[in-house]
């Protein structure tokens, strides 16, 4: 009986000794990739590419009027950490863009129910103004489904429309700051 603490260590401390390559680390589940002289994979930037027509939702609120370059169109809501994060971000590249000649809407679309909550978050964030809002959160999913996205896709989505109105790129979560060149390259086909 006084060897049961025993044992039992031994079991808890052995527990992941049925792995093969005698007591070597398992492979990493991230393999690094060494940087390419080329630049970014911008193929890889976009999960979906394709050419399908696609209009805004129903908004709770007035349409805007379609502008006659591209439209960068971001799914986004006040209780989603990564899409608060990346807004201040999203919106200097948007103005980075157009100082560069590239005529691009961006379009911030609240996925939130709460009207008040996106209110308050405006006011307190001017990066989100103008954000617009779907008048029936529960039938993005199958929006987002018509970019060509999974329906459980995580916010922030981002959609990116040619001038004619056709998802070029559909990307499901946020970006990060070394995404700008994917972007930008994309926006200037």
């Amino acid at each position: 009986m006084d060897r049961l603490p025993t044992l039992i260590a031994l079991l808890l401390l052995c527990s992941g000794c049925d792995e093969p390559g005698g007591g070597e680390p398992p492979p990493s589940r991230v393999i690094a990739v060494g940087a390419s002289a080329q630049g970014p994979d911008r193929a890889a930037f976009c999960e979906v590419r394709s050419r399908r027509p696609l209009s805004l939702p129903e908004l709770a609120g007035p349409t805007p009027t379609r502008a006659s370059g591209w439209r960068w169109i971001n799914v986004w809501a006040t209780w989603c950490r990564p899409c608060v994060e990346e807004l201040p971000m999203i919106a200097s590249w948007q103005r980075r863009l157009s100082e560069a000649g590239v005529d691009v809407e961006l379009v911030l679309l609240s996925a939130d129910a709460d009207a008040g909550a996106v209110d308050a978050f405006i006011a307190a964030h001017p990066e989100a103004r103008g954000s617009l809002r779907a008048a029936d959160p529960d039938a993005l999913p199958a929006w987002i489904a018509a970019s060509g996205l999974d329906e459980g896709a995580p916010l922030p989505v981002h959609l990116f429309l040619d001038p004619a109105g056709a998802v070029r790129c559909a990307r499901a979560g946020a970006l990060q700051p070394h995404d700008y060149d994917d972007v930008a390259a994309l926006l200037s086909d």
